[in-house]
């Protein structure tokens, strides 16, 4: 097991879709998986985040209920997680909420996008933008970064394609998946793990270690087979 502890926070419906086609289709709130969500980030020294997700919501997830902000205090934690935004491409306009929120900023990103993007120096004044590989992302670079940094507990907060790279690189310990009681279908909505996927022989294994039921919502967590 990683000396870093990575933990996936994922809902998704029960067709496996974690967004309608439309990723910024209005939704009714949940507010007993919102719940879910805010303790499990409250763990977190640093939230992992991909860039789509963070143009498709705007701004960072932050921790509000005092009692968790108090326990995170305790803990000797800052009161909110670093926000990290993984963007290979730098693909992300200055404007967004995020670079303007009260938390401190990470961007994991490349040297060719750094150098190519109209943004860049822009980008520097807001977040800490931080050269992980020349044309792709090394996350064996990314967990020593942040070990050297004091980073001891990550949550991962897809979407699928940064699940999808984690899942690659063998950094994912455990996993949080709400079912939702609900079909969005669509073959071009979004999914937990994007990317390439995975033959049989080579599809990660996962060992059931914990459920709980609230009404029709599922809460699953898995542990990753190592």
């Amino acid at each position: 097991m990683s000396a870093i502890q990575t933990t996936v926070v994922l809902a998704m419906t029960a067709d496996g879709k974690i967004s309608a086609v439309d990723p910024k289709a209005p939704r009714e709130p949940d507010v007993v998986d919102q719940a879910h969500l805010e303790y499990q980030a409250s763990l977190a020294d640093l939230l992992l985040v991909g860039a789509g997700t963070i143009r498709a919501e705007g701004g960072a997830f932050t921790i509000r209920d005092r009692e968790l902000l108090a326990a995170r205090e305790v803990r000797g934690q800052s009161p909110q997680p670093i926000t990290c935004v993984v963007s290979g491409s730098l693909n992300l306009s200055p404007d967004l909420p995020f670079l303007s929120q009260d938390i401190e900023r990470w961007i994991f990103t490349t040297r060719t996008a750094l150098e190519r993007s109209s943004d860049t120096a822009t980008l520097q004044k807001l977040a800490e933008l931080i050269d992980l590989g020349d044309t792709d992302l090394d996350w064996d670079r990314a967990y020593t970064l942040m070990a050297e940094r004091g980073i001891h507990k990550v949550v991962a907060l897809g979407g699928g394609s940064l699940t999808a790279a984690l899942v690659k690189a063998g950094r994912i310990d455990d996993w949080w998946l709400t079912i939702w009681p609900v079909i969005f279908g669509g073959k071009h909505a979004p999914s937990p793990v994007e990317g390439e996927g995975f033959l049989p022989y080579a599809a990660p294994h996962l060992e059931l270690i914990e459920t709980r039921q609230v009404g029709s919502e599922l809460f699953l967590h898995y542990r990753t087979v190592k």
